[in-house]
């Protein structure tokens, strides 16, 4: 797997020996006819939050219908800038590499030969409320939470 764009790359492959194993690094070139790159558009929050079980089989579906796809997952949060970018993208690589139905999809891709690419917006992951959050901000109990957050400043 791969990300694109100068920092924006990383290389995700399996090699072989006694086992395979996961490895990750900058391409050296840029993905050819028939690779996979999975573009990852924008992060949304949500006030109702809800997981994709099986991330693989929805970005394999992507792949085989050739459609765009939106995976469920809990963002971490700490105390670093909210346009931490790379913190986004190194938590992205460890849900990767704990996920063995993803690592068995790649696998699967780099036997057939094509390399997995990931693919981040140049100047950052855009992040937006949910419609779902914007619903919530809006009502009543939404009103009173911003005004006692306001008020506790």
């Amino acid at each position: 797997m791969q990300f694109l764009g100068g920092i924006n790359q990383i290389n995700v492959w399996y090699t072989c020996g006694m086992e395979y194993k996961l490895q990750i690094d900058t391409p050296k070139t840029g993905p050819n006819q028939g690779d996979i790159i999975l573009n990852i558009t924008d992060i949304q929050l949500h006030s109702n939050p809800r997981i994709t079980k099986s991330v693989s089989k929805i970005i394999d579906r992507s792949i085989e219908n050739d459609q765009p796809g939106r995976i469920y997952s809990q963002l971490e949060v700490n105390n670093q800038s909210d346009t931490d970018n790379n913190e986004h993208k190194i938590q992205l690589i460890n849900k990767i590499k704990q996920d063995p139905d993803m690592l068995a999809m790649i696998k699967k891709y780099n036997q057939q030969g094509r390399r997995v690419f990931i693919r981040f917006p140049k100047e950052g992951v855009p992040v937006f409320p949910g419609k779902d959050t914007l619903e919530f901000i809006n009502s009543k109990n939404g009103k009173r939470i911003i005004r006692g957050i306001a008020n506790n400043k």
